[in-house]
């Protein structure tokens, strides 16, 4: 099956010493290639690969840092070719210049929107981009959450106003995915309204979703490890499966890989 009729399973590798689930396991250049082969011989269509924190407090890193982390990765996974697309987590404009010169398909953007001469540049280098609705910046997000009505009005001019923009930088409509931002300067109300609009709007969008071990779910139900909330994580991303967003981003492939060949024939 195509990857345009299914939903891409998208694996997070946290090359970063503070991430919220795993940060430190993975900033070792070679622990970080070896997972990436993790993900992909799991099912993963997609490697994710970040070098900032961005859970709620977090500091930001500077863009020489960010790509000292992020280089020794992407120079060996040039080399050795894996069957999945790479994706580099990043709002910084430098880190996705410098990113054109290595088999990145995908930025991930949690800052909504580059400026525009990047962007231009990465349309026309045929690039997809993902870009993410938050409210605040990492470091402040949490203090002033939006509540639910505030973010799906919020995220639904997000939606519009943003593939409008894309567009008319040079972007095609099946190369932008927008994500609600789950967990980024929302209630745990607003959290889950805004996967039910999202859910709704993956009709008219592509949509891209990531709940995999939020704190949200771990507040809802009492979880305070995070890979403990891998489960219920999981029957969320099965409501993902059956609506059709267009990618579901984890730490947990293996099981999604599962419950997508129970959903996709």
């Amino acid at each position: 099956m195509s990857d345009e009729a299914r939903s891409l399973i998208i694996g997070v590798l946290n090359v970063t010493p503070d991430s919220f689930s795993d940060g430190g396991t993975f900033l070792d250049p070679e622990k970080a290639v070896a997972h990436a082969w993790d993900l992909v011989n799991e099912g993963a269509d997609v490697i994710d690969i970040g070098a900032e924190s961005t859970r709620p407090g977090s500091a930001a890193v500077d863009a020489d840092e960010e790509w000292r982390r992020l280089e020794p990765v992407l120079a060996a996974l040039a080399d050795q070719k894996p069957k999945a697309r790479i994706s580099l987590d990043t709002y910084k404009p430098m880190t996705m210049r410098r990113a054109l010169d290595y088999p990145v398909d995908i930025i991930n953007d949690i800052s909504g929107i580059a400026d525009r001469l990047t962007l231009e540049t990465l349309a026309k280098r045929g690039l997809t981009y993902w870009a993410m609705h938050m409210h605040r910046d990492p470091a402040q997000m949490h203090k002033d959450p939006l509540d639910a009505a505030e973010a799906l009005r919020a995220v639904a001019v997000f939606y519009e106003s943003t593939q409008k923009t894309l567009m008319d930088l040079g972007f095609t409509k099946d190369r932008i995915w927008l994500d609600p931002g789950v967990g980024f300067g929302k209630t745990d109300r607003a959290n889950v309204q805004v996967i039910g609009q999202a859910l709704a709007e993956s009709v008219h969008y592509e949509i891209i979703l990531g709940v995999s071990r939020k704190s949200f779910i771990g507040r809802l139900l009492g979880i305070t490890d995070p890979k403990e909330r891998d489960a219920p994580s999981k029957m969320l991303e099965l409501s993902f499966l059956l609506a059709g967003v267009r990618g579901i981003r984890t730490h947990d492939v293996a099981r999604l890989k599962k419950l997508r060949d129970l959903v996709v024939e």
